[in-house]
């Protein structure tokens, strides 16, 4: 059932309507249609339209109901790289990288994004150390 709620959301961002979109899944959720695959892309759309604590919390209701599912914490480790950041990215994509993947892609796109905000904090933690000095 939760594929048909995703097509007609999908219909609805490809006519340009991320607002209908969000308020049809949003009414799957309400009438008991819940599941991470809904979650996750409640949270993309939120995010789509800046919608940033929607996002986090759509992004914990997955986790929520799929402890093991690495894509949410992906998501969440991937909006918090691209903010710079870096210790709460680490945690995210620590965690992400000891679950299940869905493909090699996003195992890979997980470990990049590691080792970058592993290279990041450290210059960040360097840096400072040294205006600390002073």
């Amino acid at each position: 059932m939760s594929k048909e709620w995703l097509s007609r959301a999908q219909r609805y961002c490809l006519d340009g309507h991320i607002g209908l979109a969000i308020q049809h899944l949003e009414q799957a959720v309400a009438q008991g249609e819940e599941c991470p695959e809904i979650c996750k892309e409640l949270a993309r759309l939120s995010l789509a339209i800046n919608e940033v604590r929607a996002f986090s919390n759509w992004c914990h209701e997955a986790i929520r109901l799929s402890p093991a599912d690495a894509e949410p914490h992906l998501m969440i480790g991937r909006f918090l790289s691209a903010s710079a950041r870096w210790t709460e990215a680490l945690e995210s994509l620590r965690e992400a990288s000891r679950l299940e993947f869905a493909g090699a892609a996003m195992r890979s796109e997980t470990e990049s994004l590691l080792r970058n905000a592993e290279r990041e904090y450290a210059a960040w933690a360097r840096n400072r150390g040294n205006s600390n000095l002073g």
